[in-house]
This record gives structure tokens, sequence and C-alpha cells, in this order.
């Protein structure tokens, strides 16, 4: 125990008067003796441990013997309990007879309440023997004394006493008050107002002693004396994690030193560095690579923009990267812009990139790569600034960097802006040899694209199910005669693409205006449902375009962020669109004000209109946006798992917002919370349940399909087509009311089972929501792990082969896939069996489904859909597939037999048992027949094609003999005219020959009179009389479609021909769309099919 203090009056007063002065807090009092080695005699002193200092009073009169502050003592030594001994930076020291364990534990106390940092053994020593003491000293030592922020206002006051400052009292207040209730643990010079050298060394000290602050960030001029302070603190101080000094217009030297004291502070663990507008050069950055080698922890963020680097300091920097694997394991985010990599340095960065297993944000723009030395990349790469690097030589090419583009398979946002890249070098980097089609966010602005180079890059873009940003601010400088075609393109483009939510299409820094050009857009979007934000901004619009702006805000309600500045707006524009916002409540949420054109307004007013109308207009522009922020908030229904925002209840909170089930999505700098928008793809609810995944041990044989129940919204919707749908003209690529699509998917994702026949919902908006489904769907139903397997299975030499490697690979789905897939391609199968009146042949609905079925647009993949479609019962269902009738016998005619049971089977298939076939009742009723053709080549080599189609029978035709063509009437008369001096009709019979079944044409070596059709009746005396007759001449596929071919073993194969997604006229944006409905679903979307038949017209009789 300490010993009890007795004090004289005397000796009280003047000990608490020198305490009072000095601002500290006596923590213990006790006596002492002191050895005084002047006098050679033993005194008795009173010794106070207070806040900040050591103080000694003598015994008589209480005057002050000696005093110093904790941060001068270098050594505390006990070597018995009772005598302690403190050294001092000054060398001088104190030994002390009195109760050692109760001073000790109090300094050690006082210590780590007010230097929570301090480092015990290296800053302070403590020297105490037996070591069995030491336990007991600090064990028992309580932290009471520790406050808010790690006591930094403690370590603060006590800094400042130490080097004789006084404390600002704005840091005070803002540690005490601010930091803690926030949780901020960055410290921000920013954030200081008004402070000195001598204050930002005090500031920095209490930094080194502070263990709460996690971050320190300067945004602003330094001196290099500011930047040795600050190297001080990274020498002493352990908790923090992030360094970020930038614009500090300070010479490399301090930071490199920093650097230095960075990688010899084994304590610090830095994962995130930020040098970003430093000088640092070479050298500099050199010495960061050497300690960022040094890193046992990893570094998760490095940004080195604009610090004067050539290419072989930063080859230097990334070797060092590059050896350690934690760092390459661990970076998330890398910045070296506006530096020259050059060819070392782009030598260096692709070593690099191909160890970081970790990156997903790469910064290259304007660092003059070489395009030949970028060869490789990282596949975790998900945002990619490549803008401003042009080609460094004439002899470089987008070619050159194809590779470096097609290992970024995860890429998501990608800007290549002010690359003067050509249309052409868009069509290489956007095709499927590259990843870029998969990104969501594309930005191609100030590339001087012109007209012409947008009407091909709406062609690159059509379809993209996975673009949700587009810009291409900048790339309209001069005017062509295309441009009415340009804007065109882009309003088919936003229009068929509903995936696009944010237009970007501002004047850029060239300020290319577009002026009333820019007017059809805007009036398209009256009825857009998909665009979510916009920007227009200084394309000098004038009032005209403000009034179609205002009329768009009137009625859109999609529509939630609009740019419109430098637009020269005129009053009467702000105040058109002022009452435009506020009469739509579900309006726009953001709208950033048109400065520009407001101070202009007010430059240019001369007095007919007061400042006080104009900023009260500007204020209640204002209002509408705030007034509109809760009327476009929706709950979200999580309960079952959907992310379909639900109905308001009466009496609910409108203002509450639920988060959405599914991965976190990437932060993004450009982030709006102005309004929300759902995901596209959700990854589990009612309507989109996922991928299952079997375990490799389950027996598939063993799964009970009948059990497995599918998707209400995939069972009503193939239901309902097989039904009313597999006759519809364009069935698939008629565009259905976006509306009427978006309504059923919204009731079908909140669970509820819609009986689309008894609600009479038209046939293409079923087909939009079947097809938005399988579109939608996080994983696509045929993997792009299962591609290279499909590619295979179509190169095997025989039909056979290839129908059974097929089936393996439907093999390897989950059950519940397996039935999905079956029933859909049943109906596509019967679909393309009516190809002669819906004019979707096996190669059109491949078109529409292959980029939805494979998530991809390589035209490899097209042929191998319409095989699957052909050939359905063979792949799909072998069971219920019907049976050919094969005539044997030397007759050299061929031999028709029509059967209606064939149909009736494929009809009443296991996956749609409601529809059933339609039976006969008499000889001029509408039949259903399933034909098989059975042709002899000219080598007596037999090959045969069997599947049901649908046919009627034509009236007054008993007998089943051909009719004269004069008495037939067409089928439709929905195909547009045509100039030929020949009519085109269709033949009698449809479906009934082997030269236009299923859209497969014979070969050219297959002779034209072996072509007979015999067509037997189905009377009751099961009598049949048939008379042959020639065959028109066959019916040719579509240009660039696949066909069957017969080669000499008499087996069909499949010639692969390239599909074009951009050559026929329905999948092309670009040109204009001047057409009603209906004469979009027959004249513009089968163009190329009536040009192939006059070309045939030659090849046989004319129909």
């Amino acid at each position: 125990m300490a010993t009890p203090v007795s004090l004289s009056q005397v000796e009280k007063k003047t000990i608490e008067s020198i305490l009072t002065n000095k601002k500290e807090e006596g923590k213990l009092i006790t006596k002492c003796t002191i050895l005084n080695e002047k006098k050679k005699k033993l005194e008795i002193k009173t010794l106070i441990l207070s806040s900040n200092r050591i103080f000694l009073f003598t015994d008589s009169k209480g005057k002050l013997s000696a005093e110093h502050h904790y941060l001068d003592i270098t050594e505390i030594s006990s070597q018995s309990e009772n005598d302690v001994t403190i050294k001092f930076k000054n060398q001088s020291m104190m030994k002390m007879n009195l109760d050692a364990s109760e001073v000790l534990k109090t300094l050690y106390s006082i210590l780590m309440s007010t230097f929570p940092g301090i480092k015990i053994g290296k800053t302070i020593i403590f020297n105490i023997t037996p070591v069995n003491r030491i336990a007991s000293i600090f064990q028992a030592t309580s932290f009471k004394d520790i406050q808010g922020c790690g006591s930094f206002n403690l370590t603060y006051r006590s800094v400042c006493d130490h080097i004789g400052v006084q404390p600002l009292s704005s840091i005070l207040w803002d540690i005490e008050n601010l930091y803690p209730f926030n949780q901020v643990r960055e410290f921000n010079l920013a954030e200081i107002y008004q402070y000195s050298f001598t204050d930002l060394k005090a500031i920095l000290l209490s930094l080194s002693y502070n263990t709460y602050f996690h971050s320190f960030q300067s945004n602003g001029k330094l001196s290099n004396e500011d930047l040795n302070l600050l190297a001080e603190v990274f020498k002493e101080n352990t908790s923090l994690q992030q360094l970020t000094i930038t614009n500090s217009q300070a010479s490399k030297e301090p930071i490199i030193t920093l650097l230095q004291n960075v990688a010899e502070n084994k304590g610090l663990h830095l994962n995130y560095i930020n040098l970003n507008n430093n000088s640092l050069e070479n050298k500099g950055i050199l010495t960061l690579g050497s300690s960022i080698q040094t890193f046992s922890s990893g570094l998760t963020y490095l940004n080195i923009e604009n610090t004067s680097c050539s290419g072989k300091g930063l080859e230097a920097m990334f070797s060092c990267l590059a050896v350690n694997s934690v760092v390459c394991g661990s970076m998330t985010y890398l910045n070296i812009s506006n530096n020259k990599l050059e060819s070392y340095g782009t030598t260096g960065l692709c070593r690099f990139l191909s160890k970081a297993t970790a990156l997903q944000q790469l910064i290259i723009s304007n660092t003059s790569p070489v395009y030949s030395c970028l060869k490789t990349s990282s596949s975790s790469i998900q945002i990619l600034d490549f803008s401003g690097n042009k080609s460094t030589t004439t002899k470089e090419g987008v070619i050159d960097i194809l590779s470096f583009f097609k290992q970024m398979s995860q890429l998501q946002n990608v800007n290549l802006s002010r690359i003067q890249t050509t249309a052409d070098d868009l069509k290489l980097l956007f095709s499927p040899a590259t990843s870029l089609l998969k990104c969501a966010n594309v930005d191609l602005s100030e590339n001087d694209l012109g007209d012409s180079g947008i009407i091909k890059l709406c062609e690159i873009m059509y379809p993209n199910s996975n673009l949700r940003h587009l810009s291409i601010d900048g790339n309209f400088k001069t005017r062509t005669k295309l441009r009415a075609r340009a804007i065109e393109a882009l309003i088919n483009l936003i229009d068929d693409n509903t995936s696009i939510e944010s237009l970007s299409l501002a004047s850029g820094s060239g300020k290319y205006q577009l002026k009333s050009d820019l007017m059809p857009l805007l009036l398209s979007l009256l009825k857009n449902q998909s665009l979510v934000k916009l920007d227009v901004s200084g394309n000098g619009i004038g009032d005209s375009g403000a009034l179609a702006i205002s009329k768009i805000l009137w009625k859109n309600q999609t529509l939630k962020s609009l740019k419109c500045d430098g637009n020269d707006f005129s009053y009467t524009a702000l105040k058109m669109i002022k009452s435009s916002i506020k009469r739509n409540e579900k309006s726009l949420t953001i709208l950033p004000l048109p400065l520009s054109d407001i101070a202009t307004i007010l430059k240019n007013d001369n007095g007919s209109l007061s400042h006080e109308k104009i900023i009260k207009t500007i204020q209640d522009l204002q209002n509408s946006i705030v007034n509109n922020y809760p009327n476009n908030i929706q709950p979200i229904d999580i309960s079952s798992g959907g992310l379909t925002p639900t109905k308001q209840q009466p009496g609910s909170s409108s203002g509450v917002i639920k988060k959405p089930i599914g991965p976190p999505s990437t932060p993004t700098k450009n982030s709006n919370p102005g309004f929300q928008t759902l995901p596209k793809r959700p990854t589990r609810g009612p309507l989109y349940p996922g991928r299952a995944i079997t375990p490799a041990s389950t027996d598939k044989a063993q799964t009970n399909a009948a059990t497995i129940e599918l998707p209400s919204l995939v069972s009503r919707s193939i239901d309902l087509l097989i039904e009313q749908g597999i006759s519809s003209v364009g069935i698939f690529r008629t565009c259905a009311s976006a509306t009427a699509l978006k309504k059923i998917k919204t009731r079908f994702e909140a669970g509820e089972d819609v009986d689309l026949k008894a609600e009479g919902v038209d046939v293409d908006t079923v087909a939009g929501v079947l097809k938005s489904y399988f579109r939608e769907l996080p994983i696509p139903i045929f993997p792009e792990n299962l591609h290279e397997s499909f590619y295979q299975a179509m190169r095997q030499p025989s039909n056979e082969e290839r129908i059974q490697s097929l089936k393996e690979i439907i093999d390897q789905l989950s059950p519940l896939e397996c039935k999905m897939i079956k029933k859909l391609f049943h109906l596509l199968h019967l679909i393309s069996l009516e190809k002669d009146v819906n004019m979707m042949s096996p190669e059109n609905i491949a078109i529409c489904w292959a980029p939805t079925f494979f998530r991809s647009f390589a035209s490899e993949l097209l042929p191998i859909n319409s095989f699957m479609i052909v050939n359905y019962f063979d792949i799909f269902d072998p069971e219920n597939k019907p049976i050919s009738s094969d005539n044997s016998g030397d007759a050299e005619t061929d031999s028709t037999v029509t059967s209606n049971s064939s149909l009736a089977a494929s009809l009443s298939s296991p996956i749609s048992p409601s529809t059933t076939p339609t039976k006969s009742n008499g000889a001029s009723d509408n039949v259903l027949h399933t034909t098989v053709q059975v042709s002899r080549s000219p080598s007596h080599e037999r090959s045969h094609t069997v599947g049901p189609t649908t046919t009627k029978r034509p009236d007054n035709n008993v007998s089943g003999n051909t009719p004269p063509l004069s008495n037939v009437a067409p089928h439709h008369n929905t195909m547009p005219s045509r100039p030929s001096a020949s009519p085109i009709k269709r033949p009698p019979t449809m479906g009934g020959s082997l030269s236009t079944f299923a859209g497969i044409p014979l070969s050219a070596h297959t002779s034209s009179n072996s072509l007979n059709t015999t067509s037997t009746s189905n009377s009751s005396s099961n009598s049949s009389s048939g008379k042959s007759s020639s065959n028109p001449s066959p019916t040719p596929t579509p240009p660039d479609s696949p066909s069957m071919s017969y080669i000499g073993d008499g087996k069909s194969t499949l010639r692969s021909k390239r599909f074009s997604r951009v050559n026929r006229v329905s999948y092309s944006p670009v040109l204009p769309r001047a057409w009603t409905n209906e004469s979009r679903t027959v004249s513009s979307l089968f163009q190329d099919d009536l040009d192939s038949n006059s070309d045939s017209s030659s090849s046989g009789p004319s129909l």
C-alpha cells in the first residue's frame, strides 16, 4: 500500500494551485524517499501522478521540485517491491523508495488510457524483476478512463501539453459529439478548419498513438514538413488500414520516406493505398512496389493515377506486385490512369494480370498501351476503363487486343470512349469471340462514329438482352443524309431491347448538338416502358424540345432520371416541365437543375421578368421532384421469395423499402438513390426457381417426372399456344404490348396462377411472356459449358449419332429443366409443322430462340437449335414417335401414306395432355394428316423423313386426286404483293411433300420427277384410290439457313451454313418502320423468304 499522505495547509494549497494552473488532475499522491545526489542524503518528497505529468514536491512548503511529461519517459524499472526508477529522454532519472506495485499499476493505467497505441517495449520499456511480478501488475490494471474514439481527446490534450500548443476546440467538439455518434473511423484533414503547422503536428502525433481510426485522408496541399510528420505517424501507428494522400503538391522525397516507414512497420497492415495526383515519378513508384512486396495481409485497393510515371517504373512496380502472392490474390481495384505504360509497362501489366485472381476493377485510361503487347488479362475483371487509349502506331488495330478482351469472361462494365475506333472495329470487339456482348454498361462516347457508325452500332447491339446502359455522347460530329436513319435506329434499339434502362446522348466535350434531330427519339418515349435514365444535355433542342419533354413527363411513368442542361431552355420551357411533373406523380425523381440555361435566362432578362418569378419557378420545380420521390417507392414482397413490388394496402406506409433477395450488386459511382430498379434476373422466387443441382450420386432414371411440377407460367403458356397459337403468323417474332406483357409477368411472379385462356390473353402476349421467362433465367437452359458438347454432337457423321449425342447432353440437365425443355420443344416442333401457314420454319424459330436457349449470338448455334426442333421425337420423346410406313417395291414413283393417328400421337404427347386432334367426319372437312414421303434416289437407295404436320384437304376432292390449280384458293392472303409477272400461289396439299416438310429441302441431285404425291382417303370402307401427279417444285428455305442434304449413303446430314443475326429485315433496327402491326408480322419479317421463292420458280412447274 502507498504511504498515507499527510499534507500541511500550506503544502496542500501550493500543490493545488500548481495543478490548477497546469490543468492537471492528480491520479495518485504518495510520499517517497529520493536520494539527493548533490547533498548525498535521503529526502522525503511528495509524488503526484497526474493525467499528463509526473510531479515531485518538497515535503515542507510544497515547492515544485521536478516535473516530467509521460512522453519523455524512456524506461521504467523496478528491482524489488520497494523501489522504482524512471529514466527520461534528457538522461535524467528518478530513483524512489516507495510502494512499487501501486505506482507501477497507476503509471501503466495512465499510459494505456491516454496513449492506447503506445508500444510497450519499444517506445517505453518496462524492466521489472522478478518476472512473476509483471502479471500481477499488468493484468490487474483496468482502463476505465478510455473514452470515445480511442481516447483521442485525452491523447490530443496530452500531446498539446507536451509541445506547448493550445488544443483546437473544434477538434475536441467533433471528437466528442460527431465521430462516435456516426461511428466514423476515417480521419480527414479536410474536415479540420484553419489549422497551423503546430496544430497539425499535435494532431498527427495524437494519431500516432490512436487505435480507433482506420483511415487517413488528405485531399489537399501538404508541405514537405507536413509529410515528414505524417511519415512518423505511419512509423508508430498500428491500426491504420487505409492511406489516401492526393494533390499534395509536395516533392517525392517525403512520400518515399513515408512508404519506407510503412515497409518497416511490421505491425501496420494497409489494405488501401491512394496516391493519385502526386509527382512520384519512377523512383517513388519503385519504392511503393518494394513496400507492397513486404505486405503479409494483402492489398485490395491501389490508385496511382497521374503520378508522372513511365513504362519502366510501372514495370518495376508490377514485378514487385507479382512476386507477392497474397497481394495478387487480394487486390480488387487497380488504377494507373494518366501514366505512360509504353511497351515495358504493358508487358509488366499483363504479367501481373495473369496472376491477379481477385481483380474486379481495372482503370487504365490514357495510358498509351502497346496493343500488340496486350496478350493476357484477368478473368475476374468486371469493370474496365480503357478510355483514351488510341493505337500507338498505324499498324496496330483492334484485332491486336481481341485476346485481351476475350479473357475477361465476367466483364460487366466497359468504357471505350475516346479510343477513336470505327464501327467495323466495334463489330470485332463485340463479336461472340469476346465477352463484351455480356456487358451491362457500355460507354462509347466521343469516338466520332457519325451517323453511319451509329447505325452499325445499333445493328451490333440488336438484340442484346444483357445491355442496361449505353452512352454514345459526342458521336454526332457532322450531319449527313443518314441522320434520320441513325435516330430511327436508336429508337428501334431502345424499343425492342427492353432491357436498356439508361441512355446517354449528351453533346460531349466537342459540343456536337443534335438540336431538332433529337425530336423523334424524344417523342418515341411517350410509349416507352423500359427506359429509366436519359441524358440529353447540351443538344440545344430549345423550347420545342422542352415541349416534347413535358409531354413525355406528363404520360411516362417509367423514366425517373433526366439530365437536360445546356439545351437553350427559356423561362417558358421551365414552366412547361414544372407543370408536367406536377401532373404526373409517378414521374421523375432525379432532375439536376439546368444551371447553364438558368444562368442564361437571368443574364438575358431585360426586365420583363423579375428574378423572383424565375426563382419561384425553380423552387416549384424542385418541390415537384421532392414530392414525387415517395410516390415512386414501392415495398417489395419477399415473403415468398419474389421480387415484384406489392400493391399498397390502404393505410400502409409507402416509404418502406425491403431489401431484395439475391447476391449484392457491385457498387458503382453513379448510383441513383432517387428511384428503385428491380433486378432483371431474379435468382429466387415463385417464377424463377433457379437451377436445381442434382448430386452426382443421384440416379436420374429413378426420378419420377410426374412428381415434378412445372412453373405455372411455363405450363399455362405452352398449353395455350399449342391450342391456339401454332398457326399464328410470325409467332415469337411479332412484338406484343409491353404493358400487357409486364402485367402478366407481374401476376405470375406474385404467385398467382393466371388462367390465360379464360382471360382471353392474345397469343403474341403469351408468346412474349414465355420467351421472356427463359431469357431472364439466372442461368440459361443450355449454359456455356455445354456449348462445346453441342458442337461435337453436330460433327458426328450420321443423324443417328447426332441424335444420340444430343440426348446425352439433355440428360445432363436437372429433371425440372428436362421436363420444361421437352414441353417447350414439343411446342416449337408443332409450330414448325405449320410453317406454310405461320411462316415460321425451324430456321426462323431458331433465330428467335437460340440466343435465349444458349445466351449467345454465335451463328453456329442456330443450326443446332433448328436440328433439335425438326428431330423433336427422336431426341426428346422417342416413345411417342409417329410410325412411318415404308412401302417397298420396284415402282419408280414414291408412295405417300397419310394417317391421322400420327399427328394424334404427336398432339397427345405426355407433356401436352390437354390437346387432342380433330377427326375427319366427311370428305370436305378439315382433317389432320401425318405424311410419310419415301423417295428413291437414282442409286435405288431409300431415304425418308417422318413427322406430323397439319394440313387442310381441299373441298370437292373426295377421291384424293389433285384438283386443278385454278380451283385452289390460297390459305391466306397476308403475303405482300410482288412486282413479278408470275404470282405466288400455294400448292393445294400443304405438308405432303418431302421437299417442304419441316423446312428441309431436297438436295440438288434428287430428281424432280421422283416427287409425286398420292392422296389416300380415310373413308369408312377403308378403300383408297390415288393417282400420281407431278409435284410442284420444292419451296426453298430462306437464305443463310441450315438445310438437310442427302449424301451417298442415303442419310440426311445438316449442312451448316452461317447465320447472321442482323441479315434479316426483322432483326435490323436501322430500317424505317412505317408499317402497321399487321404488315410488320408478315411483309417485313419474311421478305427474304419471298425472294427465295421467286428465285426458285424456274426449277419446276409454276404454281
